[in-house]
């Protein structure tokens, strides 16, 4: 396995919510992040930190957990949700999109999965190759 190319700070290796943070300000760029991302929870404790971000599109909503044990073991993965409950129904309507060790293939995985929840059918309309002789 490849190893990632890691950013240093002050001649250390950054911890996973540090990385974290430096992905999302390259997403967010040059806007800033709070204004399109909020931490709706984060915990920490000496052996455990765990963070929930959420950002918001015109259909979904989108929830990213980071997690980093002092045992090593990491955890990055994301969940989507509808905004609107459907007509009948009484719930609202998610999915798990992909999730897995904390690293940056995990997260490329992760953003690729919320441009596709997001990208939009193209109209089965064709326009015609040709103008019909009693219009022109």
């Amino acid at each position: 396995m490849e190893k990632e190319k890691v950013i240093t700070i002050n001649d250390r290796e950054p911890t996973k919510m540090e990385m974290l943070d430096q992905w999302v300000k390259e997403l967010i760029y040059p806007a800033i992040v709070t204004d399109f991302i909020e931490e709706v929870s984060g915990q920490g404790s000496p052996k455990e930190v765990v963070r929930k971000l959420c950002f918001y599109t015109e259909e979904h909503k989108y929830f990213i957990t980071a997690i980093e044990k002092s045992n090593g073991y990491s955890y990055l993965g994301c969940a989507v949700e509808a905004r609107k409950i459907r007509p009948g129904e009484g719930w609202v309507r998610g999915n798990d999109l992909p999730d897995g060790s904390f690293t940056r293939k995990t997260w490329d995985m992760i953003l690729n999965a919320v441009v596709s929840y997001e990208l939009v059918k193209l109209s089965d309309y064709q326009k015609p190759s040709t103008v019909p002789e009693d219009i022109a």
